[in-house]
């Protein structure tokens, strides 16, 4: 049975998440910077003064944007079972799950693409998650890696590179692109030729993303 307490949750969420949306989309379409509170309530279709029942400011409720459309990617291509124990295997076919990802949908690539390397920096999202695999490489000897924070961001500068290309010009960067970006990560990191382009070429199931 409802209850009035559940329902009042269920608004609030829904209102929130209208937020959340107009935010994403100002940060897609270059909006973020010069959008006024009132503009996104409108964009939201919400009440005004319902913002700041859930956001302190503008910066908050970007920030939770950015970390939302990073935090379903990532929870998306980690529902995909490894086919593999191989680290090195696994970054491998995160790295191009995600640019395979990132370059199909335009939001996301256009928020990717106007965040940046701040992106690092998100407590969730796909940076942990490179770094994670990154140090089980590490643990079990595929990978010697001294700093793992430079690696990561050496991970996210392909994936950068892929999706501005992308944007640019969408021809331009194909499933194969990818794995040859990928391919080439693998070599700054360490990994001989012959095996990254091994690792970096094999077939890959990819999950469906909403």
């Amino acid at each position: 049975m409802q209850t009035a307490g559940n329902r009042l949750e269920r608004r609030k969420a829904r209102t929130r998440q209208a937020l959340v949306d107009a935010a994403r989309e100002m940060i897609a379409d270059g909006r973020s910077s010069t959008a006024s509170i009132a503009d996104i309530t409108a964009a939201a279709d919400v009440g005004f003064g319902s913002f700041y029942n859930h956001f302190e400011d503008k910066p908050a409720l970007f920030a939770a944007a950015v970390e939302q459309v990073l935090e379903q990617m990532g929870e998306t291509l980690d529902g995909v079972s490894p086919r593999s124990d191989d680290p090195v295997q696994i970054f491998c076919d995160a790295v191009r799950r995600t640019g395979r990802a990132a370059v199909s949908h335009r939001q996301a690539a256009e928020i990717v693409d106007r965040s940046g390397f701040a992106l690092l920096d998100a407590p969730g999202g796909l940076g942990p998650r490179a770094r994670r695999d990154l140090a089980a490489a590490v643990d079990a000897g595929r990978l010697e890696i001294e700093d793992l924070s430079l690696a990561t961001a050496m991970t996210a500068g392909v994936l950068f590179a892929l999706v501005h290309r992308w944007l640019e010009d969408p021809g331009s960067v194909d499933d194969r692109r990818i794995d040859d970006a990928a391919e080439r990560l693998l070599v700054m990191l360490g990994t001989d030729p012959d095996t990254a382009r091994a690792v970096a070429h094999t077939d890959l199931e990819m999950p469906q993303i909403s």
